[in-house]
């Protein structure tokens, strides 16, 4: 999932609600664009009458460029309130990561502020809803996740009564300058002060029930016994029995009475009547719907430094869950557990072993095929457990891994791809994962690597160039320079309006800031070669390992036109993870034609116990059952994508992973219970699925 992950609170809809809606900002005729501030970047009146809107052109290399608009009137009043939306568009030729921050009096970007982020695509119009998260004022600690009971936020909470203004704006220093408008702004839902809001840390201590529950909070389906535990998988056994498949699926979840392609044995891609396809071994057209992180241990957390939140944790010898309580690895990410190794508790598991007894591991897997099947899932996703996916009961993709030396001196979160060593660590990678997978027709290929940090058309080329001297990168890029302008570096300086004394002082420099033309043309086609060298030798690895299995790509979150054609060179599959409202309007730069897939995506609701929604929030589970249907709809209406994965599985621990992440994304909660307003819309969908996915224009 994305980093920069920023905490949002539990905000409460009443049912039957009938507060009306706000409408905070119209740009009008009388809107006074003089109050906007601009900050690194410019801002005009754009849109229509009927629809204006502002226009906000962030500049190149600006530090953190946007726009500033100020409440009408001074402030805004959102205290009855539980969410704000603003409705955006990306009116640019490239990805644009939009953040938005609401302000009180004295925001500085950390503190009196609070702050979400949206990645948009060309042309895209997105609306993105932010939960209210009011700033703590109990006495109550809590820290180690992104999302908090509300009023109990760690840090980044607001107060709603003095809202003065909406940022807007863009990452810092990009690489490019980014054009994107604001239509409008709103505030709706009642907001209800939550019962904690005044308890004691006695009170409040312990917050997580023996099920990994939030304690102060009810809501259905909430399992409060071991027995319900069992109840609920006895009834959920009796519906999986009577409707166990989607209508007109084959075996691989292939149009079974679809047209019949030519049969491999494996998952290959067409382009069918003018829409691009994934074709299942038998010949028959097949849409990936799938979901991410499919196994038992989706919702382990950190317990170290609050055990008294907990209120059974496994100490005991022969507590019947003591397995389930362990040291963990070192953190991966970022936040409270950072380079630290704490005690876990695997809450999922554990729930896992009470709901299907010591066999669980064996029954489990058998659930989970039939789960997916009758919830129309078709595929097993990224970050998945392998022994699942063994089971060779659902299509399924997997990754690999390997390690080699980073851009930057290890700074850049990017392999050197001119490194010597990067073919042989692919290699090595490939022959070490992929084994089992290579002739396996139910595998349908490889993801390698994640959410890169491609940013604009020559960031590539400028790590490189901050690389240090040793660098392979370096060398490479010093060596081609100088194919292109010579070996005296005097024609270099001229053309990047530069001063380095010799070769040797160009190696050197990490700080370099090349200008004009010449060095723009320059970094964009060292970008594509470095592109190109990186896609050619990950496919070479999965080609010499797995020659009839599919090169997914790296899940890509950015991109310019020089890495989107090397990776179309390249890839049988282009990936994107898009967290956003639809992907109808996903195109690739023009004259590039390859299907492309979605490698995550999800909506998060938090009337279910949950203190955060993800990436993308929904309202409650009805909306975010609407959502889903509403964003595989426009996937199939896309005649690129093959493909739709969900994140994840299940939904992570109430208390957070490691890095803190802690959303309502799962199609089932910590206690193993399907969100049946998720399923039911996921096997709604499916039932239309090719149906839906043919008869688009």
């Amino acid at each position: 999932m994305r980093l920069l992950l920023i905490a949002l609170c539990l905000a409460t809809l009443q049912a039957g609600d009938a507060l009306p809606p706000l409408r905070m900002l119209d740009f009008g005729p009388s809107f006074d664009l003089a109050t906007v501030t601009a900050n690194s970047s410019t801002v005009v009146r754009s849109g229509s009458a009927e629809a204006p809107a502002l226009r906000v052109t962030a500049a190149a290399q600006g530090s953190w460029p946007g726009a500033t608009i100020p409440a009408p009137g001074g402030l805004w009043d959102l205290s009855a309130y539980a969410f704000i939306a603003l409705d955006l568009r990306n009116i640019d030729n490239h990805d644009i990561d939009i953040f938005v921050r609401i302000d009180n009096p004295g925001a500085d970007g950390g503190k009196h502020c609070m702050t979400e982020r949206i990645g948009t695509q060309p042309d895209q119009r997105v609306t993105l809803t932010i939960p209210i998260r009011r700033a703590g004022q109990s006495a109550i600690k809590l820290f180690g996740m992104h999302g908090y009971p509300d009023g109990l936020s760690a840090s980044g909470g607001i107060d709603p009564s003095k809202i003065i203004a909406i940022t807007v704006f863009t990452e810092n220093k990009p690489a490019v300058s980014h054009s994107f408008e604001l239509a409008g702004a709103r505030a709706f839902g009642a907001w209800q002060k939550p019962a904690w809001a005044t308890m004691t840390p006695e009170q409040f201590f312990p917050c997580i029930d023996t099920f990994g529950q939030f304690i102060h909070k009810d809501w259905p389906g909430k399992v409060r016994t071991v027995a319900e535990l069992q109840a609920n998988r006895e009834a959920e056994a009796k519906k999986l029995a009577a409707a166990p498949s989607p209508a007109g699926w084959n075996a691989w979840g292939g149009w079974a009475d679809g047209p019949q392609l030519e049969a491999t044995g494996h998952f290959r891609t067409a382009k069918h009547e003018g829409k691009w396809w994934l074709v299942d071994p038998d010949g028959r057209l097949f849409f990936s719907v799938g979901l991410t992180c499919v196994g038992s241990g989706f919702a382990g957390t950190p317990v170290d430094d609050r055990e008294h939140w907990f209120q059974d944790l496994p100490i005991a010898a022969d507590h019947p869950l003591k397995d389930f309580y362990k040291p963990g690895g070192k953190s991966w990410g970022g936040g409270y557990y950072a380079g630290k190794s704490p005690k876990s508790l695997d809450i999922s598991g554990a729930n896992l072993l009470r709901k299907y007894g010591p066999e669980w591991r064996t029954t489990y897997t058998g659930v989970v095929h039939q789960r997916l099947r009758a919830w129309g899932i078709n595929s097993i996703g990224n970050w998945s457990d392998g022994r699942i996916s063994d089971a060779r009961r659902t299509p399924y993709t997997r990754t690999f891994f390997y390690d080699v030396a980073k851009l930057k001196g290890g700074k850049a979160n990017f392999p050197d791809m001119f490194d010597p060593a990067f073919a042989g660590a692919l290699d090595k990678g490939a022959q070490q994962f992929l084994k089992g997978s290579a002739d396996d027709p139910w595998c349908i290929g490889y993801f390698v690597d994640n959410e890169m940090p491609w940013g604009g058309e020559d960031t590539l080329a400028l790590y490189a160039l901050g690389s240090p001297a040793t660098q392979a990168a370096k060398k490479r890029l010093a060596t081609w320079l100088q194919e292109r302008h010579g070996a005296d570096i005097a024609k270099l300086n001229a053309a990047w309006n530069a001063t380095w004394a010799d070769w040797g002082a160009f190696a050197a420099d990490t700080k370099a800031k090349p200008s004009g033309e010449t060095a723009k043309k320059d970094l964009y086609d060292f970008t594509a070669l470095a592109a190109e060298t990186y896609f050619r030798e990950v496919r070479d690895a999965i080609r010499r390992i797995a020659p009839k299995k599919l090169y997914l790509g790296c899940r890509c979150v950015g991109g310019g036109r020089n890495l989107v054609e090397a990776a179309a060179r390249y890839n049988d599959v282009l990936s994107y993870n898009r967290y956003c409202a639809s992907v109808r309007d996903i195109k690739l730069p023009e004259g590039i034609d390859a299907p492309v897939i979605i490698g995550e995506f999800h909506f998060g609701g938090l009337d279910r116990g949950q203190f955060w929604g993800g990436l993308f929030s929904a309202e409650d589970q009805a909306d975010r059952a609407a959502k889903f249907t509403a964003y595989v709809t426009s996937a199939l209406e896309n005649p690129q994508i093959v493909g739709v994965h969900w994140f994840q599985y299940g939904d992570e621990a109430t208390t957070g992973r490691i890095d803190g992440e802690n959303a309502q994304c799962g199609f089932v909660d910590v206690c193993d219970t399907p969100y049946v307003e998720t399923t039911d819309a996921a096997r709604a969908s499916a039932e239309a699925m090719y149906r839906v996915r043919s008869a688009a224009q």
